[in-house]
């Protein structure tokens, strides 16, 4: 059994879903991706994550999962870490109002993502051990 700490992800892009698989093994995390909204919350169902990460892009839904998922008491306070591309800096801010912490640009998840997920799960439990 992999006892490494679970990431769910909601990610539809299957190139960025590998970059953030390496990015997330490399950092001791171990993934789980949900390809939509449904298979996310099926997912949460089934686990307790240390961390989602969300793909902004992955659709009109997102804002939506990241205020459905702060307003549940199951998962309010699972830390939740979003991006989506630099130039999209309205989604960028929306996805900060809904409750993700950090936002940050693909590219950033894409190359740190263990960091990504290290700095979420410090925002919600600041004196924790990140692991």
């Amino acid at each position: 059994m992999d006892d490494r700490p679970l990431v769910i992800a909601l990610c539809p892009d299957l190139m960025m879903r590998s970059r953030i698989e390496s990015g997330l093994d490399i950092a001791g995390y171990r993934l789980r991706v949900a390809g939509g909204p449904t298979r996310l919350m099926e997912a949460l169902g089934e686990d307790t994550p240390a961390c989602i990460l969300v793909d902004l892009e992955a659709g009109g839904g997102a804002i939506a999962v990241i205020e459905a998922l702060r307003a549940d008491p199951a998962s309010r306070d699972i830390p939740l870490a979003a991006f989506a591309g630099h130039t999209n800096t309205e989604l960028l801010d929306r996805a900060r109002v809904a409750g993700a912490d950090p936002v940050v640009a693909r590219g950033q998840a894409a190359i740190s993502t263990g960091s990504v997920v290290d700095s979420a799960r410090a925002a919600v439990s600041p004196n924790a051990d990140a692991r």
